[in-house]
């Protein structure tokens, strides 16, 4: 599951000194991560974020969303042989909160106190000096705008040349600038976790399952170039959640909460066949969503 990924600086990069509230709460996520048998590398992927920053939030240094405490707590419930209590979660989201407000009003005693400006009289250049600088400027001036009109000159000539040649649109040279790098590779278990649209594997995604309900459509999308499949839902809303489930491999399922727009998919899982394998919406506030329906014709869209 990735919790926030566009975006794509995180959020609680920004260091600020631990509360209590703050280090009770990370000493639980560490404990919920030990007992789910998961190393902080795996919670990151899991997450859609970095191990230095699941480390971050065990250590207290910076607060994790309100959904990452959720996942953690999910994770950690499937792992136990017992259901366990759900008053450790609520001792969880309770620190959490008492966290932000200590973090709020160390920020307003922090600030320091604005010293008063002191001003240094500046003596007043010499006529000398003055003319010395009127007559510099001028001549930079004059030399701006003879360069100005030399490029001027050389864009007019260029583009005439080119509507001579045949008048075909050439690329500019701020639009080659701004073109795309080139999608990146993985095969396998490399693909795990990764960002479909980013890799090649977009390139030859077929969508082998479709699902409708509540207005929203769900796919079930494959690369056999990449040996990969994730899922993707339109027409949701956010909060709206798809997820892809990888029978006995459950380390490997991805999901995803809608954060803004219509449309969202799923990092990328590993599989070498689609059996076993689903893709499902679980739309806010009216049900779900699988894509049980074998596609009538393969797309390619991402």
């Amino acid at each position: 599951m990735r919790v926030d990924t566009h975006p794509r600086c995180d959020a609680d990069s920004v260091r600020e000194p631990p509360t209590a509230a703050a280090v009770e709460l990370g000493q639980m996520l560490k404990r919920w991560r030990e007992e789910s048998n998961r190393s902080q590398n795996v919670v990151a992927r899991k997450l859609g974020t970095r191990q230095p920053t699941v480390s971050r939030w065990e250590s207290g240094a910076t607060l994790p969303p309100v959904e990452a405490l959720q996942v953690l707590w999910r994770m950690r419930a499937q792992a136990a042989e017992a259901p366990p209590s759900e008053t450790e979660l609520d001792r969880a989201l309770e620190l959490h909160q008492r966290a932000g407000r200590e973090r709020g009003r160390f920020a307003k005693q922090s600030v320091p106190p604005v010293s008063p400006v002191t001003t240094v009289p500046v003596p007043a250049p010499s006529p000398a000096e003055t003319g010395t600088k009127r007559t510099m400027l001028a001549i930079l001036t004059a030399s701006g705008l003879v360069v100005a009109l030399v490029v001027a000159l050389l864009v007019r000539q260029h583009s005439g040349g080119s509507a001579q040649a045949g008048g075909a649109d050439h690329p500019s040279t701020s639009a080659a600038a701004a073109r795309h790098a080139p999608p990146s590779t993985c095969s396998g278990v490399s693909c795990t976790s990764v960002e479909p649209t980013t890799t090649v594997c977009a390139q030859d995604a077929t969508t082998a399952y479709t699902g409708r309900g509540y207005g929203v459509l769900v796919e079930l999308r494959y690369s056999a170039r990449c040996h990969a499949a994730w899922a993707r839902m339109s027409g949701t809303s956010p909060g709206d959640r798809i997820m892809l489930t990888v029978q006995h491999d459950e380390k490997n399922s991805q999901e995803y909460r809608q954060q803004t727009g219509k449309t969202a998919h799923t990092p990328m899982a590993h599989v070498d066949s689609l059996t076993g394998v689903r893709a499902c919406a679980l739309v806010d506030a009216r049900g779900t969503v699988c894509a049980t329906t074998r596609a009538a014709s393969a797309t390619t869209r991402p």
